[in-house]
């Protein structure tokens, strides 16, 4: 049962809108390497993330005065299509982050190379820890404790056939995990394409048919 407990945390840990809060990391950048290994025993050496969150401001790098920078985190493809990435090319400050999920270690990557031991932050979703025993005490916000038993209990059902479970247990589990979802709902900040937003106000005049602001007369 334990087992299955800890299967149903690396679960939900999967789940974005299960984990509660954001986890900001940090790591000492150093000059001329690009890319760090993170997970226990790596150049990072923390909890490796399942995902580094991409919206703005989630990653950037600080100088020695406190100053922050801002960094873009890309996926893989995009990643693919800088032709520089095993060059030496320095910047005072590193701009574009790419992370790798290996596993047992994760890979962060970084270009332009950094030129100085600037420090790296970056957010993830939190990871939910798994439990040590069965009489371990709970310690989660409010609402885990009952999705944790009724989803546990609908997990560990097929490995009791002759047991019967009463059919409002899986209704409570569903209703009980939605909620917590819900309120770990976060607001996701829309990014545009400057080009296409530089040109967001222009509108066509239908009265000199042409592209220009609308007359009010």
């Amino acid at each position: 049962m334990l087992d299955l407990l800890n299967d149903l945390m690396d679960m939900w840990s999967n789940f974005n809108l299960a984990c509660y809060a954001i986890l900001e990391q940090s790591g000492l950048l150093v000059p001329n390497q690009s890319a760090y290994t993170i997970g226990p025993g790596g150049n990072f050496n923390m909890t490796r993330p399942m995902k580094i969150i991409g919206s703005p401001g989630s990653c950037y790098v600080q100088d020695a005065t406190g100053n922050n920078y801002d960094m873009q985190v890309v996926a893989r493809d995009v990643w693919n299509l800088y032709t520089n990435r095993t060059n030496v090319v320095t910047s005072n400050f590193p701009n574009i982050l790419f992370y790798d999920p290996q596993f047992p270690l994760g890979v962060i990557n970084v270009l332009p190379f950094p030129n100085q031991p600037y420090t790296m932050f970056w957010d993830s979703y939190l990871q939910l820890s798994d439990y040590t025993s069965l009489t371990q005490v709970i310690q989660l916000p409010p609402g885990y404790k009952l999705a944790m038993w009724s989803n546990l209990a609908v997990l560990a059902k097929p490995y009791f056939l002759d047991g019967q479970m009463d059919p409002i247990i899986p209704v409570i589990a569903t209703q009980s995990l939605g909620a917590i979802k819900r309120t770990n709902t976060r607001d996701n900040v829309a990014q545009y394409d400057a080009e296409i937003v530089a040109r967001s106000n222009i509108q066509y005049n239908p009265y000199t048919d042409s592209v220009g602001s609308v007359s009010q007369n």
